[in-house]
């Protein structure tokens, strides 16, 4: 079963629009929001939260991570939810910043600045959660899309998930977190390659690189991933959560605001506009700045 698939009788949705409300199957009542940008579902203790933008590969535009914040933190003071799942509809995860929508607060240090500390706060409101939060990494998972799965607990990856941090590819450079967690997650010289390198990597390789922690076959993803959402949902609330606690990443404040500092720096620079500007007009770029530009 894929994202799509997911049956249309409990899910709400939610994003900056007014709500209305939806009952659901057994009598209580859901919101919804006209725009649909995060739908929601939930199952025995699992929230599955999907990012609902499949014509634009589910890119975080700023009413979409405004959405999943909402709905993180309503997750997360639910005492009915144990478990939290983030995924994506259609063929993506996520494939990053809306670089059209984006292409605005590009042009200026100080916007892109402020977008990637909004970023940062609904990330970072990831690890705060006491519940697990999973990523389901159903399919394209690049750039921005990495980080945001890099922010949760843990991944499991469709057998035809393509995952990759492909910042290089555009001049650009990580501004969401990911320079650091990635770099937690598979070490300093695996993530070098992988951000340096640009490329895309399959479901088994990252599961090799110890990107993601499990690959299901993408027949039956959402269904397996559902019961084995279930079975943690089983397990001791307080022992998850102080687990959790135990084993945060190594991450400082201080390596993350380094990381916004050089992202807004960068992407008004000569590489990252024709990066830009190669990705619109759908060639290779040609980049020229030097290492101190």
């Amino acid at each position: 079963m894929t994202p799509t698939d997911v049956p249309a009788s409990r899910p709400f949705v939610t994003g900056p629009e007014a709500l209305v409300t939806v009952p659901d199957v057994e009598g209580t009542s859901r919101q919804s929001a006209a725009d649909g940008l995060v739908l929601v579902e939930d199952r025995e203790g699992v929230r599955l939260l999907t990012l609902n933008r499949p014509d634009q590969m589910n890119a975080l535009s700023a009413a979409l991570v405004g959405a999943l914040g909402e709905e993180l933190a309503r997750a997360g003071a639910d005492p009915a939810v144990r478990v939290v799942h983030v995924t994506g509809a259609g063929r993506a995860f996520c494939a990053g910043a809306d670089l059209i929508e984006s292409e605005v607060v590009t042009a200026d240090s100080a916007a892109f600045r402020g977008l990637l500390r909004r970023w940062r706060r609904v990330f970072d409101s990831i690890d705060a959660c006491p519940k697990p939060v999973v990523a389901l990494l159903n399919g394209l998972t690049l750039a921005g899309g990495l980080e945001l799965a890099l922010a949760c607990d843990y991944m499991v990856a469709s057998s035809a998930a393509r995952i990759g941090d492909v910042h290089a590819n555009f001049g650009l450079v990580p501004g969401g977190g990911g320079s650091q967690r990635l770099t937690d997650a598979v070490g300093a010289r695996a993530a070098r390659w992988l951000m340096f390198s640009g490329e895309m990597v399959s479901a088994d390789r990252a599961l090799a690189l110890g990107l993601v922690q499990e690959v299901v076959p993408a027949d039956d993803f959402l269904e397996v991933c559902w019961e084995k959402g279930a079975t943690m949902s089983a397990r001791s609330q307080p022992g998850l959560a102080f687990m959790k606690r135990l084993s945060r990443p190594s991450i400082t404040a201080q390596g993350i605001e380094l990381e916004i500092e050089g992202a807004a720096h960068l992407v008004v620079g000569p590489d990252a506009r024709e990066g830009l500007a190669a990705f619109r007009e759908k060639r290779s770029p040609r980049f020229q700045a030097a290492a101190d530009d």
